[in-house]
């Protein structure tokens, strides 16, 4: 029998979303395709659950000591890509702990927002629930970015932040986003730069052995994406340590 909460989640998105398979335990809803856990999905994966109790905390401290308070000003930037309005509804790929919801303009509503996020790690999901579950109107789906569970053109403002790079089919996930957006909307994804992957991820001794003898080109996802978007842009951001492509469907 399903509990209350997953009864909510249902009724709310039954518009929006394919039910079959879909399990929950009234927190974080489940829909993970093991076909898509292969390669670099499933070694990010298990990367993220391990490191998802301490990522805020670590996150952080590199911030404070390392870059001062730059982290937060580029994803205060990040958000001011996005078509932000009240009560529209957002799909927000590999949300992590929600840290960036921190950062979605102070004029917006957050509890007005018909707000989903999903993610590969189970454990980003689990702090991401801990942290932001009284803050606001948001559901929690633990999938895998090139299978998404919702229907087509159900989304207002659809986004990725960090982990694209690594996507074992980027061209499947970039499809993805671009079926579940509405006409018309806005899409953002964002990741690091290779120069930042090779001086941060590749250096540190939490990550450095997910990330040896790997390589990311930029102009791989920029392939991915159909000749037919419009308003196709790039801007680099944080002295060219991220990157960020947003589009119109």
């Amino acid at each position: 029998m399903l509990r209350a909460n997953e009864e909510k989640f249902l009724k709310k998105m039954k518009e929006n979303i394919n039910i079959e398979n879909l399990k929950g335990d009234g927190k974080i809803f489940s829909y993970v395709n093991k076909d898509y856990l292969t390669g670099d999905n499933e070694k990010y994966m298990n990367m993220y659950d391990k490191l998802s109790f301490w990522y805020d905390f670590g996150e952080k401290w590199i911030e404070l000591l390392r870059y001062g308070n730059t982290i937060s000003e580029m994803r205060k930037n990040l958000m001011k890509h996005l078509e932000w309005r009240n009560g529209v509804s957002v799909l927000y790929i590999s949300i992590g702990t929600g840290k960036d919801l921190n950062f979605i303009p102070q004029d917006i509503d957050l509890n007005s927002l018909d707000f989903t996020g999903v993610d590969i790690s189970y454990g980003m999901l689990k702090k991401c629930y801990s942290i932001w579950k009284k803050k606001t109107n948001l559901t929690l789906v633990n999938c895998c970015a090139e299978d998404l569970p919702f229907k087509d053109n159900v989304f207002d403002i659809v986004f990725h932040v960090g982990g694209i790079n690594f996507f074992t089919d980027k061209a499947r996930a970039i499809k993805e986003m671009i079926r579940v957006s509405k006409p018309g909307s806005k899409i953002m994804i964002a990741d690091e730069t290779a120069d930042f992957i090779g001086t941060q991820y590749k250096k540190s001794i939490f990550t450095k052995n997910y990330y040896k003898n790997t390589d990311f080109d930029l102009s791989e996802i920029q392939k991915c994406i159909p000749v037919n978007v419009k308003e196709k842009k790039m801007d680099f951001l944080w002295n060219n340590r991220f990157y960020c492509i947003t589009f119109r469907k």
